[in-house]
């Protein structure tokens, strides 16, 4: 049984043209103008397809409720701004219950629960985007421009966990399926993506990279918002319904940080950091990440902003060189890799070298050519190649219980993304487990499908094990992310890199809450949301 989808645009950002390679039973809309005939999904056993009529209006799948006024746009300005009609494989649209515009509730409110974890029950109609064949889902993805590949494996990653989901049947008797919008690593794509899945898709939840630029809108709505994570805004509790799912930036630069100073013990003195203020925006945390160093002793003699736009980051490298850095901490720019093969192309590389948390995908550190070798990289995740299912501490045998399945998920459903640089990446594992974390929260609902509901179940779960990546937790006052595990990338004769065994380094970083409350008083182990609230004040 496999998973239908769709993929729409965002903004003025289209997905003809682009590199991203999607299933056969995908439509790709070409932004077409309004009123213009747009062209309906090949039917895919187990779901339901959408009937297009030739105005472009898409009409309900059979069996779909008929969108009720609880659950209709919040407003044209924000729904409609997408370069073309959308071509989707259902409209799914429900009525009433948690699509009602108000914030849900938080955890133990209103429902029902067993426990931290426990099943919710909710009475009423199904939210919108549930049908009684189907779960409707968003998924933002940067599928066009520089980070391109890194859509891809998001969406593969998805694709991975929810068809081999669907193939036993999904849940309660319900596929999922996937209506993806292109944000090409914008902001504000992500934003005006965001209100297009829901308003005019009716999407019953949204998967997404970053989830800062939507946060707002997704919690004044009540829509549950699962996310990769990444840049701090995610983890703070004005947005209790975005939850992410992988490491963060700011709290990844405490863990590198820690793991010189107290595991590997180096001698080091002075730090160079470099940050990203566009797709990446993290200033406002900087003081954060300057201070994770200054607490070991280490002076901070350089904080540089780098952005992809900047295309030339020699000025930088040579900068570093005459401050005699001894680590650079530059991994906090998506635009990094250039900064890497600047230094190689200058012959430079600190003495302790240079790292940070925007690492963990070959492909993307690999843009560096020369500059790679070496660079430590952290990530969430596990070892594929070597150590399979590695480290994952969890587990008696420090084996992620859930590898097997997702590599052979990943092979039959997301095969684009099933080489082994894809296999190990940040971007698919933690995509696959957040397709794992909506299902099992859809699973959990005992009587109607709502967003209340899954977003209650979320925020109950402290510790939450996708059984591939780090655990987490979603508690709206305490969200963390993964801890992070350190590596090197080792540059091959052919120009591949592969990861160092993660034995050497440690495993995974654990430091103890006392260093936490030197950088921010009180934080202890919530320590990532409270400088996410801090930085946002």
């Amino acid at each position: 049984m496999t998973r239908s989808a769709a993929i729409v645009s965002a903004g003025v950002v289209l997905i003809s043209g682009c590199s991203m390679r999607v299933p056969a039973d995908t439509v790709v809309s070409q932004g077409a103008a309004p009123g213009a005939q747009t062209t309906g999904t090949t039917g895919a056993p187990g779901t339901t397809t959408a009937a297009t009529d030739t105005t472009g209006a898409i009409a309900p799948a059979p069996g779909a409720a008929a969108p009720g006024a609880s659950d209709t746009a919040a407003g044209a300005a924000g729904a409609g701004a997408g370069a073309g009609t959308a071509t989707t494989a259902g409209q799914g649209g429900g009525s009433g219950g948690a699509g009602s515009g108000k914030p849900a509730a938080s955890a133990g409110q209103g429902a029902t629960a067993g426990g931290t974890g426990g099943d919710i029950a909710i009475s009423g109609p199904n939210s919108q985007g549930v049908t009684d064949t189907e779960v409707k889902v968003g998924v933002l993805a940067p599928i066009s421009g520089a980070a391109g590949f890194l859509g891809q494996n998001e969406v593969d990653g998805i694709n991975g966990y929810f068809g081999m989901l669907n193939a036993k049947g999904g849940v309660k008797g319900r596929t999922f399926r996937t209506v993806v919008v292109d944000t090409a690593f914008d902001p504000a794509n992500e934003a005006t993506g965001a209100r297009r899945l829901v308003e005019q898709e009716k999407v019953f939840a949204l998967m997404g990279v970053l989830g800062d630029s939507p946060a707002p809108y997704v919690t004044s709505k009540g829509i549950p918002n699962v996310v990769v994570g990444i840049t701090p805004p995610a983890y703070s509790s004005k947005y209790p319904t975005t939850y992410p799912v992988t490491l963060n930036t700011v709290e990844s630069v405490v863990s590198m940080a820690n793991y010189f100073m107290k595991v590997k013990k180096a001698p080091i003195k002075t730090v160079g950091i470099l940050y990203d203020t566009q797709n990446m925006a993290i200033k406002p945390w900087l003081d954060f990440m300057v201070k994770a160093w200054e607490v070991h002793g280490v002076k901070v003699v350089s904080t540089d902003a780098f952005n992809l736009s900047d295309a030339n980051c020699d000025q930088i490298v040579t900068k570093m060189r005459n401050l005699k850095i001894d680590f650079w901490q530059a991994g906090q720019s998506l635009g990094w890799p250039i900064c890497l093969a600047a230094a190689a192309r200058q012959g430079y590389k600190p003495p302790f070298g240079i790292g940070g948390p925007y690492s963990a995908d070959a492909k993307f550190v690999g843009g560096a050519g020369q500059g790679s070798n070496d660079v430590y990289a952290q990530t969430v995740g596990v070892q594929i190649a070597i150590n399979t299912g590695q480290p994952y501490p969890q587990a008696k045998n420090n084996r992620a219980p859930e590898v097997d399945n997702y590599v052979s998920s990943m092979k039959t459903y997301g095969p684009n993304s099933s080489d082994m640089s894809s296999l190990e990446n940040i971007w698919t594992q933690t995509s696959w487990a957040m397709a794992k974390l909506v299902a099992e929260a859809v699973s959990k609902q005992s009587q109607a499908i709502t967003w209340k509901g899954v977003n209650q179940y979320i925020q109950s779960l402290t510790n939450w094990e996708s059984g591939l990546v780090q655990p987490v937790s979603f508690k709206p006052e305490c969200k963390t992310g993964g801890k992070t595990w350190i590596f090197q990338w080792k540059r091959q004769p052919d120009g591949s890199l592969v990861q160092s065994d993660w034995k050497p380094y440690g495993g995974v970083a654990n430091y103890p809450d006392s260093l936490a409350n030197q950088i921010l008083p009180g934080a202890g182990k919530c320590l990532t949301g409270k400088m996410a609230d801090a930085g946002l004040q």
